[in-house]
């Protein structure tokens, strides 16, 4: 009895040692995918189910913040004809949109403005600057609360994917004031040392928004020792009556490079959209110039001296005024051509594009201006022309 039982208990032992190694034995590849399949997971895994709300919404606004769009191919401005300059430009007063600044995570439609992430792609101003054949352009960035740190983070994307065509701007709007505190412009320009070549365009001429503010104001005051440590250019839309503070800030911080745009100076109607083409407005530009090496000034208004980018106008308007690039050329040359040849050192070309007037970074439009202003600039001296177009802008930089 004890055999056959003892012969049993073998028996099963054999066929359980069968079985256990039957298991262990797999199909071939199975272990080398059982071992890996943590890593496998990983990749089939949709890891944006591990992101926040924000973190997902601003992984969403920085993918369409750099969507392609279509554009034309770029032309080449050594192919024009005779009668157009065909050298390089800078473009040194460009606006970019700023981001949405909302609650993050909601829908698209849910943010009002043209939002850069939301409506507007970076790659819209780069298909306007390379179809047109313009080297560079100075940007002014929006940062602001409560977006600073992406605000400054999209500046960087920039930067890293378009290296060269970028010179970026600091614009940081205060809340009441055209600007924010030296503390607050500080901590900005920390987040990312070296990131920003200039501060501006800063607008002190008022708004509905924001009352006028003077160049010699207390908060202006506290920041020019930022911009003289960081070693930026500042960039300044004037307002009237502001001539006198404007030159003893400027006399008072020779080391700082001060660019300034507009005829605000001026007492110009309420109704006049751009600067008046009466060369009494040039006349306290002038004096500027001449008395402050530091002062520069940039010509945006080559268009007949209507403000023709202002919101609420028409590409269709726009284009039909370069028509009879002559008719211009009798209203722009008497204004601008001898201010250019006097001050041949310290006057840059400039469009005022990129803000809230959709089309105005349109191709066709685009063309339609740079076509016009390469014109202009072969009327001028030659000794100027390079000056004007992209070398004073140049040398700002390097400086």
């Amino acid at each position: 009895m004890k055999s056959k039982r003892g012969y049993l208990t073998l028996l099963l032992s054999i066929i359980l040692v069968i079985f256990i190694s039957g298991c262990a034995q797999q199909q071939p590849g199975l272990a080398e995918r059982s071992e890996d399949s943590l890593t496998d997971d990983v990749e089939v895994y949709d890891k944006d189910e591990e992101l926040s709300v924000e973190e997902l919404h601003w992984k969403r606004v920085f993918a369409k913040a750099f969507e392609i769009v279509d554009c034309a191919e770029p032309r080449d401005p050594s192919s024009l004809p005779d009668g157009y300059y065909k050298g390089s430009m800078i473009d040194t007063h460009i606006h970019l949109q700023n981001l949405p600044g909302g609650v993050p995570g909601f829908p698209d439609d849910y943010y009002t403005g043209d939002n850069l992430g939301i409506k507007r792609s970076m790659e819209e101003w780069v298909c306007m600057i390379n179809v047109e054949g313009t080297k560079q352009v100075w940007g002014f960035f929006p940062v602001a609360e409560p977006i600073v740190q992406e605000s400054v983070d999209v500046v960087k994307m920039t930067l890293e994917k378009y290296s060269d065509l970028f010179v970026p701007f600091i614009n940081p709007p205060g809340n009441v004031e055209a600007t924010v505190s030296a503390e607050e412009l500080e901590m900005m320009l920390n987040l990312e040392l070296g990131l920003f070549k200039g501060y501006g365009e800063i607008g002190l001429y008022g708004n509905p928004n924001s009352p006028p503010l003077s160049p010699n104001s207390t908060i202006l005051m506290e920041i020019y020792p930022v911009i003289k440590m960081h070693k930026l250019i500042v960039y300044f839309h004037l307002g009237q009556g502001q001539k006198e503070a404007y030159e003893n800030v400027a006399r008072a911080n020779p080391n700082i490079t001060f660019v300034f745009h507009g005829g605000n100076l001026f007492n110009i109607s309420e109704t006049q959209a751009g600067i008046s083409h009466d060369e009494k407005v040039l006349v306290l530009i002038e004096e500027l110039l001449y008395n402050n090496p530091n002062i520069y000034y940039t010509v945006n208004e080559l268009y007949g001296g209507d403000w023709l980018l202002e919101l609420g106008r028409s590409k269709e308007k726009f284009l039909e005024n370069f028509a009879d690039y002559e008719a211009l050329l009798e209203i722009d040359l008497p204004m601008w051509k001898g201010f250019i040849e006097r001050h041949p050192d310290q006057v840059l070309w400039g469009t005022d594009r990129g803000g809230p007037t959709i089309w105005d970074k349109d191709p066709e439009v685009a063309l339609a201006l740079n076509n016009y202003t390469r014109v202009f600039i072969d009327r001028l001296d030659p000794i100027v022309q390079e000056k004007f177009a992209y070398k004073n802008a140049e040398r700002l930089l390097s400086e």
